[in-house]
């Protein structure tokens, strides 16, 4: 079990009434157009929605407008249906498509493994629900295993006719993090929360997976809200920081925990939280009670931090690497 600092339930009970505030009166549609989210929206086919999901997941690290300019393009290139294009890819024919792509640590041959991979997958699969059901036997479990398998089903996939000599290169593994590292994944999470909640901002293709397993996807704008009303005091973003938040949101709704993600990151992009106490921008905001800028104290909300259990399994049964090492610096994972 991992050990996570569990709010008490005085300061519980203050951030319940406001998490739940910003998460009915969030003007979620303002937004949608301004995250991630937006590419896969743009397909109404399931089997198209899903894998570029996946994709647009993959390259969501840095900011929307710089790798949505290069998704957009890799988007063009495989036409109205991503999923019929991945379907019949055949990298000597079709790996030209991506030839202009660039993104940071990515490059053609990596978009070109994608497609070989999914092909793959899904030619076994039919979905990629079923890809990752295939490796959760535990459906009440944590989360953590089962995604572990799914990125290996990518990693270890047979990629020689992109790769020739057989080894990945540093950009396509940069695109499926394992959660057996000990970072936050947050770029999976942040998939695997499109696909399983059903309530906007949400899609919720899946119906086999329980929103209640879901990790929130930690960026550096939940990191920092998070910290600032008291979800977690860890200082470093990786999965346990990621275990701890959702295990305090949890608190709060055990059944969907994630579903306060879109609009606390989102408060934070639009500029609604400075990391700082300032009378302006702080006028309208439902947690200065909770706030620890505005609490005048360095930790979270007073009264707020016991150390409990964690009710979520320690992340390494089961899985390769043990306990897990923490992620190094670098991109976000």
């Amino acid at each position: 079990m991992v050990s996570c600092r569990v709010v008490r339930t005085s300061a519980l009970e203050a951030l319940r009434q406001p998490l739940e505030a910003l998460y009915r009166e969030f003007d979620y549609h303002a937004r949608v157009g301004l995250d991630a989210l937006q590419f896969p929206l743009r397909y109404p086919e399931p089997r198209d929605r899903e894998l570029v999901a996946l994709l647009t997941a993959c390259l969501a690290y840095g900011r929307v407008d710089l790798f949505g300019r290069a998704l957009d393009g890799a988007l063009g290139a495989m036409g109205p249906s991503p999923a019929a294009f991945v379907a019949a890819f055949d990298p000597r024919r079709d790996a030209r498509a991506f030839g202009e792509f660039r993104y940071r640590f990515n490059r053609p041959r990596d978009l070109a493994a994608f497609c070989v991979a999914a092909r793959d997958l899904l030619a076994r699969h039919g979905t990629l629900e079923k890809c990752f059901l295939a490796g959760d036997p535990d459906p009440a479990g944590p989360i953590g295993p089962a995604l572990e398998r799914f990125v290996r089903g990518f990693l270890d996939a047979d990629l020689r006719e992109v790769f020739l000599r057989g080894r990945l290169s540093r950009g396509y593994r940069h695109l499926f993090p394992l959660p057996s590292t000990g970072g936050p994944c947050k770029r999976l999470h942040l998939f695997l929360r499109w696909m399983v909640r059903t309530d906007p901002p949400d899609f919720g293709l899946w119906t086999s997976v329980s929103p209640a397993r879901l990790l929130i996807p930690v960026d550096t704008h939940v990191e920092n809200m998070a910290r600032a009303i008291g979800l977690t005091r860890r200082r470093s973003r990786t999965w346990k920081m990621a275990e701890e938040i959702t295990a305090n949101l949890a608190a709060v709704d055990p059944a969907d925990p994630v579903k306060f993600d879109f609009a606390l990151c989102h408060t934070r992009m639009a500029g609604d939280c400075r990391d700082r106490r300032d009378a302006t921008v702080c006028a309208p905001c439902g947690f200065k009670a909770v706030c620890r800028h505005w609490k005048g104290r360095r930790g979270g909300p007073r009264g707020g931090g016991g150390v409990a259990r964690c009710p979520r399994a320690r992340l390494g049964a089961g899985l390769p690497g043990g306990r897990g090492a923490r992620a190094g610096g670098g991109a976000r994972a």
